[in-house]
């Protein structure tokens, strides 16, 4: 069986949950439904990235497996190194490892590293080396370490993404991975320019400059309540403007007006430092989403009929992207927009165009 839609993803286990044995259900369902590939998100809590991607790999045959995304100051080099070796042979090579920025905050309280252009820079070429049968002896952004090997090298290695927003982390992943995760909530206009950005610095590189694939992440509710809509996009959308410096660069990328930014994050709600992710479900902000322009939705996400969300997921292609992710939705909650989608999928294209990410040799971008 491969599966119908290579060029679409879909998170597990989307926001908070306390119950990581939903992704046992979720996963198979998404294979099932032709969808190309899962993407576990990590947090500290229950959501233990290797964990829920060793179980995908165990309980599917077809579906790709990716990171979406892992923290790379928290993890040990040559815990990442296992991990990619051991998924892509347990998942028999259908895995892809992503890497995000972080945020500092979170770094200062675990008491690890902070993430840094240039660690970013360091992370897969220490990894390929690695993979690749090499050592490393030395210090450099990652760690100080005396002597880094495998001692048999893995037949098959992990293609390598980043998670990028702003244009200098952009140019990085055009430079140095196999692939580019674009933030949620961006417009069609601002898929379009990241594109470029990555695109051009693929080919300044020396690489080709499809080298990089670009995968949009959409947030979808298609034919879902008001209720559970507004939880799916406004309240997540929510939870990322609602931190200093996040919204900012959202509004400057997507031409958002950031004044708005100021009375969300003074709304009664949040008094005595409550926080949008970590104190509120999704179905208990609705007063404060209801302080966003409407236009912020229409733009940058896909609320509405099934045939509306078919429609704008060929709207993020035609601005740039080769794969669709989609964000917010449970594979259950998606059938009928694959339905729609299936109606107005450019088949030809995706027969000639694999969206999916290819593996570099060490030295990518260098």
């Amino acid at each position: 069986m491969s599966q119908e839609f290579p060029e679409l993803g879909i998170y597990t286990l989307p926001g908070r949950i306390n119950d990581p044995r939903r992704t046992l259900e979720e996963v198979p369902l998404a294979e099932t439904l032709g969808i190309g590939s899962i993407w576990p998100a990590e947090r500290y809590d229950f959501k233990n990235v290797e964990v829920l991607c060793g179980a995908a790999a165990a309980i599917t045959l077809e579906i790709k497996i990716a990171t979406g995304l892992m923290n790379y100051p928290t993890h040990h080099p040559m815990e990442l190194c296992s991990f990619g070796a051991t998924m892509s042979h347990l998942s028999d090579n259908r895995f892809a490892m992503g890497f995000a920025r972080g945020f500092d905050a979170l770094y200062d309280i675990f008491g690890t590293r902070r993430a840094s252009l240039q660690g970013l820079r360091e992370t897969p070429e220490l990894l390929r080396c690695l993979w690749s049968g090499g050592t490393f002896s030395g210090e450099n952004s990652l760690g100080k370490f005396p002597y880094l090997y495998m001692s048999e090298p893995p037949e098959h290695t992990p293609p390598l993404l980043l998670g990028a927003v702003g244009p200098k982390t952009l140019a990085l992943a055009g430079r140095h991975y196999d692939g580019v995760l674009l933030h949620p909530f961006l417009t069609d206009r601002g898929i379009a320019e990241a594109a470029d950005i990555v695109r051009n610095a693929a080919v300044e590189a020396g690489r080709a400059r499809d080298a990089c694939k670009i995968w949009a992440t959409l947030v979808v509710a298609a034919d879902q309540s008001e209720e559970e809509t507004l939880a799916i996009g406004p309240a997540r959308l929510l939870t990322y403007v609602h931190m200093a410096d996040y919204g900012e660069l959202l509004c400057k990328v997507n031409g958002w007006d950031p004044t708005v930014l100021t009375d969300v994050r003074n709304h009664p709600l949040f008094e005595g430092g409550k926080s949008a992710d970590q104190d509120f479900t999704r179905y208990e902000t609705a007063e404060v989403t209801s302080l966003f322009p409407k236009h912020w939705m229409v733009d940058s996400a896909a609320l509405g009929s099934a045939e509306y969300c078919a429609n704008r997921i060929n709207d993020q292609f035609d601005a740039g992207a080769d794969g669709v992710l989609f964000h917010g939705s449970l594979p259950r909650q998606v059938e009928g927009l694959l339905g729609a989608y299936r109606a107005v999928r450019r088949a030809d294209y995706f027969d000639r165009n694999d969206p999916w990410f290819s593996p570099s040799p060490p030295g990518t971008g260098l």
